[in-house]
Parts: C-alpha cells; sequence; structure tokens
C-alpha cells in the first residue's frame, strides 16, 4: 500500500462490443488504444505456467491443473483502463476485474434496450466481452512501470500412481467388464456427467457446472424411474426400488435443498458471498456445494442402478414368423442390453408365463428360484422379468 490515497497498479482489459463510447465511465475509463501501441505495450493475456520445484522434481508421475487459463482471445482497439489503489498485484488484479466485468454485464444490458427502443424489437443477448492484457505499477506520481505476473499451479493429484497393478477385489474385474458391455442410455447419460463433474476442476469448467453435472448425474437416474412431481416424493419411491440406504436418501433431499432453496444452481444464498471476500485473484467462486463430500453418494447410485437394470429383462412378445420351437433372442445388445423378444404362438397368460421361465432358466443358466416376477404388460405383448440381484 502506498499510503497516498491514491492508485498504485493500473490494469488494462481489451474490450469487445457493439457500441463502446470513449470516456471516463464509473470507476474506469474506455480508450481506444492502436495495435501498435497495444504491441508497443507488449499487450498480452495473463500467462500461465505449471509450478516446477522440488515436489515436480520428486514425483514422477502427477497430474496438476491451474485455476485460472484465460478461455478467449480478444483483439481489439478498444480497453477499459482500471486504476485501483491495493496492497498487492493479486488484490489489485482481482479488484479490477470484479469493477470491468460488473461494467460489462450493465453494457450488456444497456445494449440490448438501446437496440430495442431503436428498432421497436428485441436483441439476442450479445455480451460485452474483456480480457486483461497488461498490468502497470504507479507511482505517487501516477507513472506507469511494467510488471511481470504469471499465474502458477501449486496442486498435485495423484501423485506417483499407479501404486497398484491389480485391482484390490477379484470382482472388480468382472464388474468392469459387465458395466462397460451393459447398454443402457440412462446409466451412460449418469456417468457421462458423474465423470464431466469429477474432472471439472481439470478441465476448467466453472464452479457451478461441475455441481450441476454432479447432482445431474443423480437426477437421471430418480427421474427415469419415477414420475412423482415431486423430486423428494422420486426419491423415496426409488430408494425402494434400487435399495439406496436412509443416509443415502436423506443427503440427496439436503442436496436438492442446498441447490434449489433460493432458486439458485449451486448455493443456498440469499447474496453473493464472493462480494463479500476481499479483493484476490484468480477471483473466488461463489459455491458452497459440498459435492466433494458426496461423490460416493452418486457413485452408489450409478452401481445400485446398474445392479437393478442388469437383472431386469423387457420382453417383447411375438409371434413365431415359422414353424420354429419357442426361442429368446435380443432385440439389439448394441444399444440396449436386456431387451429381448420371445416368439410364441401361446395367447394363455399362465402357460405363457410357464413357458418363459422354462426358457428363460435354460437361455441364461440360471435357477428358477432366481427368478423374481413377470409382469406383463396389456394386451401380453410385453413382459418384464426380474431376476435376484446378482452382485
Amino acid at each position: 500500500m502506498n499510503y497516498q490515497n491514491k492508485p498504485n497498479y493500473r490494469i488494462y482489459a481489451l474490450v469487445i462490443g457493439e457500441v463502446l463510447k470513449p470516456g471516463k465511465l464509473f470507476d474506469c475509463e474506455i480508450k481506444k488504444v492502436s495495435f501498435e501501441e497495444q504491441k508497443q505495450r507488449s499487450f498480452s493475456p495473463i500467462q500461465s505456467i505449471f509450478s516446477e520445484n522440488d515436489l515436480t522434481n520428486y514425483y514422477k508421475t502427477y497430474a496438476s491443473s491451474l485455476r485460472y487459463v484465460d478461455p478467449v482471445l480478444i483483439k481489439s482497439e478498444y480497453v477499459i483502463i482500471c486504476d485501483i489503489e491495493e496492497s498487492d498485484i493479486n488484490a489489485a488484479l482481482g479488484g479490477s476485474i470484479r469493477r470491468i466485468d460488473k461494467i460489462c454485464r450493465f453494457l450488456t444490458l444497456a445494449y440490448g434496450k438501446d437496440f430495442l427502443n431503436h428498432t421497436q424489437r428485441n436483441s439476442i443477448l450479445e455480451p460485452y466481452l474483456y480480457q486483461v492484457n497488461k498490468i502497470y505499477a504507479l507511482d505517487v506520481k501516477g507513472n506507469e512501470s511494467d510488471l511481470e505476473f504469471k499465474l502458477e499451479s501449486g496442486n498435485m493429484y495423484l501423485p506417483n500412481r499407479p501404486e497398484l497393478s491389480e485391482w484390490r477385489h477379484k470382482d472388480t474385474q468382472q464388474f468392469l467388464e459387465d458395466i462397460f458391455n451393459f447398454h443402457d442410455e440412462i446409466l451412460e447419460r449418469a456417468v457421462k456427467y458423474l465423470y464431466r463433474s469429477s474432472i471439472g476442476n481439470f478441465v476448467k469448467d466453472s464452479p457451478e457446472k461441475i455441481v450441476l453435472d454432479h447432482f445431474k448425474s443423480m437426477e437421471i437416474i430418480i427421474d427415469s424411474l419415477s414420475n412423482k412431481k415431486d423430486f423428494k416424493n422420486r426419491v423415496d419411491e426409488v430408494a425402494k426400488i434400487i435399495f439406496l440406504t436412509d443416509l443415502e436418501k436423506e443427503k440427496i433431499k439436503k442436496l436438492w435443498d442446498d441447490r434449489s432453496k433460493y432458486s439458485d444452481t449451486a448455493h443456498p444464498s440469499q447474496y453473493d458471498q464472493t462480494e463479500r471476500y476481499p479483493n484476490q485473484f484468480p477471483l473466488p467462486d461463489n459455491v458452497s456445494f459440498s459435492y466433494f463430500f458426496n461423490d460416493s453418494i452418486t457413485v452408489d447410485v450409478c452401481f445400485k442402478y446398474f445392479l437393478y437394470k442388469k437383472n431386469l429383462f423387457l420382453v417383447d412378445i411375438e409371434r413365431p414368423f415359422s414353424g420354429t420351437e419357442e426361442n429368446f433372442g435380443t432385440v439389439n445388445a448394441y444399444s440396449n442390453s436386456n431387451h429381448l423378444y420371445f416368439e410364441t404362438s401361446e395367447k394363455n397368460k399362465i402357460e405363457l408365463k410357464k413357458k418363459i421361465k422354462e426358457k428363460f432358466v435354460k437361455e441364461f443358466n440360471i435357477k428358477e428360484s432366481d427368478i423374481i416376477e413377470i409382469m406383463f404388460g396389456q394386451g401380453v405383448k410385453t413382459a418384464t422379468l426380474r431376476i435376484k440381484y446378482n452382485i
């Protein structure tokens, strides 16, 4: 801090939008800077580098990530200039971005209003974009001097792995083969969202997206098994179907409350928590959703859904094309596992159930006592066959 009550940092951020009027704008300034001057000033987006220290020299294998990597590249002759007094460069950069971001939000809305007034029709949302390209230190007279600023990674994930070459449990390899070869659209979508959430920090997803992807994984499965109007009632119904524990059931409901209490996507808060933090960079997020502590629940929901569907068979009842004996066939094993057809001329439900059971036991090499139930759809055109859980 310079204790002169004067700005000691100056941040230049390229900005692009439909209407840019040079001059003072709130506590910043919009100015035109030619491409030639930008080159002379060495304008460049914030640089990021991966750490190289004693730890990275010691560990031979690991994954690391950077908290902030700018996802866009802007070319514009207009800049927003922000002068700020702060204790260090990180606080100055964080405070400036807060100001610039807020200005761009309202510029976007103002353009929408301007377009509406001019054309008498609504505009699509055309956001104003910005990108920090230069940071200067200012002396007490306001003179600029160059500053070097680079973001450096400071975390390690799974150093020196793998540590094992075999699964810890003898049944895991078979489970991997079973679930990989089991084709179910709901399961595949749920696992896709779960995995994306788990790597979100590494691929620069926003905290809000990580949270939404995480919860979406469970929501897809729950919504597929229950059509009750209230989500918590759906959870209660699905818990009985796939045998969720009472603890898992209550934690899922709590996650739902956290996500939905204030009609927000990720955090139960009536105000923006990050606006109350001191200036810092990278900017803190506003997500207090405890997904890190609930990953195991989502994994268990996916696992239990798989066990449920693995032991559930949909059977289409079809008339035989020729005089072939009654038998099972697969509808499309590559898109929907456990979807079978059964060719038969039998129409009596009691006799049909006996024949399905007899042929199914032979086809899948199980005990008759392993078949829990066979339920027919309307018109005896389909049957649902459920067997005991085989973990």
